[in-house]
């Protein structure tokens, strides 16, 4: 809700081009980043099944720490159960930093909601995963445990494959047809075969060898082989023009081979470890690669051509209007003020859901009220001009009663269900961000100064949601995320620079035509914000661990910074934007488990 929500626009221009243009920066950084989540996530489904095949779960009786402990004794099963929580949560960071990224990065609705849904299913698995534990390994919540995992990682794989250059290509899209739309129900069939054969799957290796659930698990895999043996068949025999389709079904039937073979030796030799494991991997990968397969035929057969405006598309405009990617970034952040401010021993999910619906509605409200407040420069700059208003789609009167509406709703939530601070602290957000930053925008540089101020409160409202009341330690929040957006914005202003004279915008870098007065200021900003970040670990918010990653990372920052001192080039204010992206769910998630630590 603060200036910050220009800094969405970054690479928005650069997705609105055709898919046969060269990838950008961003994107091919978004494509690298998520095969290693990809990457992650597969180990993380094989040290799973390595908990299963071991009889680890129980190993360690308390959750999310190892008996109450970072580094537990690493003997027994202690080792498979305590490793597979450790990658748990680098996955979750890494999850969680992807999602994050393709929101500022990505202009496709698609994949920016395959993202959040991802991040979606890696905190409800590891809610999943701590009630195993808790419950003392229930059957039911097990199985969903495990299901849910292989579901998580084929997201990702899509995801990754979604960001690739071949998923871009131009020469690889084909003309729809009638054998192209029944290929495409026939690889979803496909997929659904493949998940229900691992729920099965699951259900055996947790609730045991019963003789029913062994016939209809046989039984299944003899319906999903033909089904994979099918769908891979057609497409090799009729899509032979397109690369993707051609390897992800030249991969099937090997996978299937391997999958058969994988299940009769964990058969015959009683589940052992080493088999039973690498079967619940291939059946992962198996998954994955159906799951590619079918969303491949959409892509590039049945829906091969993508519009790049939202026409005819009434609620996505709307969507558009709350600017969703910085409204997730406020209410992550107000979640981490909650986070911080109360007791783990207690939890109050009536005050948590106040906070979540109360910021995003604020959130989303002064988003739609500022695109309102600048249709008219936003017609005129390149990156803004197909948003819903200057493209015509909404109407200023449909968007400002929309916006206005759901910043009185989410005022009034966060008033009555949180209490009248935590409320009085979103209208000045709403405020400071609509009556100050957007007017001084042509005005003067200063401008961001005064946006920073509206981006650094959420924390703010969830730490006086549960507090109604201050500390330093809220202070502190504000003051990392204050000094955070700085050259975050800054990094912006100097890329899209001559997209903000168009608008007669008065950013620093268009008064600063040398960057002489924006270098001087990005690096001033990261110094400060170097002892600003380290202040947790001094005011037991954090403790070592995230004292030493503030300490890197910071310095980290400060590097690129240096860079676009140096360079005054427009790549280096991309790579510091990048920067800026990486660092702050770095320290923030780092906080939080020391916090949990």
């Amino acid at each position: 809700m603060s200036s910050t929500r220009a800094t969405t626009e970054l690479t928005k221009d650069s997705s609105r081009t055709s898919v046969s243009q060269p990838r950008r920066s961003g994107s091919f950084f978004l494509y690298r980043f998520s095969l290693l989540t990809a990457a992650a996530g597969f180990i993380l489904v094989m040290a799973g099944g390595l908990v299963t095949s071991t009889d680890s779960g129980l190993a360690v009786p308390d959750w999310p720490l190892s008996y109450g402990s970072l580094f537990p004794p690493m003997v027994g099963g202690i080792r498979f159960e305590h490793s597979h929580r450790v990658i748990a949560a680098t996955v979750g960071l890494l999850t969680l930093t992807q999602t994050l990224c393709i929101l500022f990065l990505e202009r496709r609705r698609t994949i920016r909601w395959l993202a959040l849904v991802s991040f979606a299913l890696v905190v409800f698995q590891g809610i999943l995963g701590g009630l195993t534990v808790l419950l003392q390994l229930p059957h039911e919540i097990s199985i969903a445990h495990a299901c849910l995992g292989q579901a998580f990682f084929a997201t990702l794989v899509i995801l990754a494959t979604a960001l690739s250059p071949a998923w871009l290509s131009e020469r690889m899209v084909l003309q729809p047809s009638k054998e192209g739309r029944k290929l495409a129900k026939m690889a979803v069939l496909t997929t659904a075969a493949v998940y229900l054969q691992l729920i099965l799957g699951a259900a055996l290796r947790h609730v045991g060898w019963l003789p029913d659930l062994i016939g209809a698990h046989a039984a299944g895999a003899f319906a999903a082989a033909a089904c994979i043996l099918w769908t891979a068949g057609t497409t090799l025999r009729q899509y032979r023009r397109n690369r993707l389709l051609q390897g992800t079904a030249r991969l099937l039937p090997w996978l299937l081979m391997a999958q058969i073979i994988l299940g009769i030796t964990t058969f015959a030799q009683g589940a052992a470890v080493g088999a039973a494991t690498a079967h619940v991997a291939v059946g992962a990968l198996l998954l994955a690669a159906c799951a590619v397969l079918a969303t491949s035929v959409y892509r590039f057969i049945v829906r091969p051509l993508q519009p790049t405006l939202m026409t005819g598309r009434p609620l996505r405009a709307y969507l558009e209007l709350t600017k969703p990617r910085l409204t997730f970034l406020a209410v992550l952040t107000s979640l981490l003020g909650f986070f911080f401010a109360a007791p783990l021993a207690s939890f109050n999910a009536h005050l948590l859901l106040a906070v979540f619906f109360g910021t995003a509605l604020v959130g989303g409200g002064s988003g739609a009220l500022n695109q309102w407040m600048e249709r008219e420069a936003d017609g005129r700059m390149d990156r803004t001009k197909h948003r819903p208003l200057p493209s015509g789609l909404l109407s200023p009167r449909s968007a400002l009663v929309f916006g206005i509406g759901l910043s009185i709703a989410g005022f009034l939530i966060l008033s009555l269900g949180a209490n009248p601070l935590a409320g009085g602290l979103a209208a000045l957000t709403a405020g400071s961000y609509l009556f100050i930053y957007t007017p001084m925008k042509s005005v003067s540089p200063l401008c961001t100064l005064a946006g920073a101020v509206p981006g650094a409160i959420p924390p703010l409202i969830g730490w006086a949601a549960v507090r109604n009341s201050f500390g330093i330690e809220a202070w502190i929040l504000f003051s990392i995320l204050f000094l955070w957006q700085l050259p975050h914005f800054l990094a912006i202003a100097w890329a899209y620079r001559e997209d903000y004279a168009k608008a007669d915008f008065k950013m620093l870098p268009i008064v600063d035509p040398d960057g002489d007065l924006t270098s001087r200021q990005i690096v001033l900003y990261l110094l400060a914000l170097i002892p600003v970040s380290l202040m947790p670990a001094a005011f037991g918010l954090a403790g070592w661990l995230y004292f030493l990653t503030a300490l890197i990372s910071g310095l980290t920052f400060l590097g690129f910074g240096l860079a676009i001192a140096w360079t005054r080039s427009n790549v280096s204010a991309r790579r510091l934007f990048l920067a800026s992206i990486m660092y702050l769910p770095v320290i923030l998630i780092t906080m939080t488990l020391d916090k949990v630590i």
